[in-house]
Parts: C-alpha cells; structure tokens; sequence
C-alpha cells in the first residue's frame, strides 16, 4: 500500500515574505498583488517537504534513524 502525504500548508507570514522575494524578482509590478501572492503561496506549496500521514504504516519512525544506523542499513561504512 502506498503511503498517503500530507502537504502541509504554509503561513501567512511564509508566504508573505515568498510573494515579497517574487514582486522584487518580477520587477515590483503595480497591480499584481493578488497574482504574485497565489503563485507564492502555490510555488512554497510545491517547494515545502511532504510529510506521511499520521495513519500510514510506519509513519511515527519513517525517516527517523540516526545516520551511521543508515549507512548502514545501505551497506555503507
């Protein structure tokens, strides 16, 4: 069974300084607030780490080893 994600949104304020950064990139535009705020607001959506559900298998320790436990479950010393 696939594991679902979960996409966490972002803040106000994360997309506030995300549509900031993107207006001053874009040239500060006049008029385009409402533009530049979604496609901040959707690029910190694409760009943000994707989470498991709380309810898929293994969730609580997904992810979770320390690294010399993963090397070497990979095999590397």
């Amino acid at each position: 069974m696939k594991p679902r994600l979960l996409t966490i949104e972002p803040t106000e304020h994360e997309i506030q300084h995300a549509a900031f950064l993107l207006w001053e990139e874009q040239g500060r535009p006049v008029g385009r607030d409402l533009d530049i705020w979604l496609a901040a607001k959707e690029r910190l959506k694409h760009t943000r780490p994707r989470h498991r559900h709380p309810d898929a298998p293994h969730a609580r320790n997904a992810g979770h080893r320390p690294r010399d436990a993963q090397a070497a479950a990979a095999g590397v010393r």
